[in-house]
């Protein structure tokens, strides 16, 4: 059998749902495509079948926090204005690896997650 993946779907946990969803949505500009009590399904505009899925967080103690969620783009000056108008915390500044051609920003989540925006200069 040869692997078919129909779509990707990355999750995060929220304790603050509906401000999760807000800054999805409003500050980077991700789309509700389905959105119950307990999770939202957010699609990522200019991609096929890629989604961010925000889950409440309703356990005892703090939800877990992820760092490891990447988003490549085209523009990254463009996202750092955009970001730093929205009053984004960044986790340090714009990297520019110049050797793999390679541009990165970090910044959190009003949940503590840490995202990642990765621009390839090929």
């Amino acid at each position: 059998m040869q692997p078919r993946y129909k779509n990707i779907i990355a999750f995060l946990w929220a304790e603050d749902f509906a401000k999760a969803i807000n800054f999805y949505t409003d500050v980077l500009g991700l789309k509700k495509v389905y959105e119950s009590d307990g999770w939202c399904e957010l699609s990522i505009p200019g991609t096929r079948n890629a989604y961010l899925a925000v889950n409440r967080w309703t356990r005892e103690g703090k939800a877990p926090r992820n760092d490891f969620i990447t988003f490549g783009v085209e523009g990254i000056e463009d996202y750092l204005a955009l970001l730093q108008e929205k009053n984004v915390r960044f986790k340090g500044d714009l990297h520019e690896l110049d050797e793999q051609g390679l541009k990165m920003l970090k910044f959190y989540d009003p949940e503590g997650n840490i995202i990642t925006l990765a621009e390839v200069q090929l």
